[in-house]
């Protein structure tokens, strides 16, 4: 009879062996257990993972989507904040200078045309504002701030009006300094320092774009630039001693301002169009993210109840590995020979 038989170390080398494999498929269960993801995709598809690979392609697009709305959005609400306060100031001051009583003094004047100096101030400082490092106002060119100072524009325009001698031929130069175009020697030659003419494109979503074109060089906020450049230029000392005149320079202000509330208007609801559209974005790719991700879930589940048998069953093996190990462990000669 032939008697078949391992020495002790192959014996102690199986051992080894059966141990290790016992337990990676013991941590291998005991991960799949908690995260509720089977280990072995590959295995669990039998080696097809088109699907689940695509899955994974438009979850990472979708999420790329995600990021662009939010910063689109952040960048809207900031283009909306200073319209919608340019809007309100300059249609307040447009109403105070044509309806309030006329200052009785070239003085007083002189203040209420520095008050409207403040106000320019303030509203170039408002447009050269920025969210998270990006200027709102410069068109693309989103990491230069798009206005000179308001003291260097208003020191500009006096040295342009200097020697004219009534409120229309003043109001018409700074009219035409506005206005100019590229190359016309004007605002956007000398004061403004972004891109003009261009829309900034994001894709918020599957088959959506967003595009904003509104910029320091459209035409409503130059507009609402000039008129209170008009008002401002009487504390400048332009049109000095002629009273009527800097109170007729400061009423075409006004009425400039006044003129220019549909054009505002009109910024303002183009921005509030992207915004919506964005939204709409927003919840297109969220509805679609989660979709996806319950189905990308449902391939690489686990089940819970197969998983912790399976546990149980290797719990066992190891168990029994190490019974057998420790009675070999205690094997002697003499025990043998009894």
């Amino acid at each position: 009879m032939a008697l078949n038989s391992i020495g002790d170390q192959a014996r102690a080398f199986a051992m080894k062996t059966a141990t290790t494999r016992v337990k990676n498929q013991l941590d291998v269960l005991t991960k799949e257990l908690s995260s509720g993801e089977v280990a072995d995709l590959g295995q669990r598809l039998g080696g097809n993972t088109k699907a689940i690979n695509q899955i994974e392609t438009r979850l990472t697009t979708l999420a790329q989507m995600r990021q662009n709305g939010a910063e689109i959005a952040a960048y809207t609400t900031g283009l909306q904040d200073v319209l919608g306060k340019l809007h309100s100031d300059t249609s307040a001051l447009a109403v105070a200078l044509l309806t309030e009583p006329v200052s009785p003094t070239p003085d007083l004047l002189a203040t209420r045309s520095a008050e409207i100096g403040d106000s320019f101030a303030t509203t170039v400082s408002r447009l050269n504002g920025d969210v998270a490092g990006q200027f709102l106002f410069s068109g693309l060119n989103t990491q230069q701030a798009p206005l000179d100072s308001s003291e260097a524009m208003l020191a500009s325009l006096v040295t342009l009006t200097a020697g004219l001698t009534t409120a229309a031929d003043v109001a018409q130069a700074v009219s035409d300094w506005f206005d100019a175009p590229v190359g016309g020697g004007g605002f956007l030659d000398n004061a403004y320092h972004g891109t003009v003419g261009a829309e900034r494109q994001i894709t918020v979503g599957e088959n959506r774009q967003v595009s904003v074109s509104t910029d320091a060089a459209s035409q409503g906020v130059r507009d609402a630039l000039k008129g209170m450049a008009m008002g401002a230029l009487v504390s400048k000392g332009i049109l000095a001693g002629q009273y009527d005149q800097q109170l007729q320079l400061m009423s075409r202000g006004a009425e400039t301002l006044l003129n220019n509330e549909t054009r505002l208007l009109s910024e303002v609801s183009r921005v509030a169009q992207a915004q919506q559209s964005i939204e709409n974005g927003q919840t297109e790719t969220a509805a679609s993210s989660s979709v996806l991700t319950i189905a990308r879930n449902e391939i690489r589940s686990a089940d819970p109840y197969e998983t912790s048998l399976a546990l149980k069953e290797t719990e066992s093996q190891l168990e029994q590995i190490y019974a057998i190990t420790a009675r070999l462990s205690n094997l002697k000669l003499v025990e043998y020979l009894r």
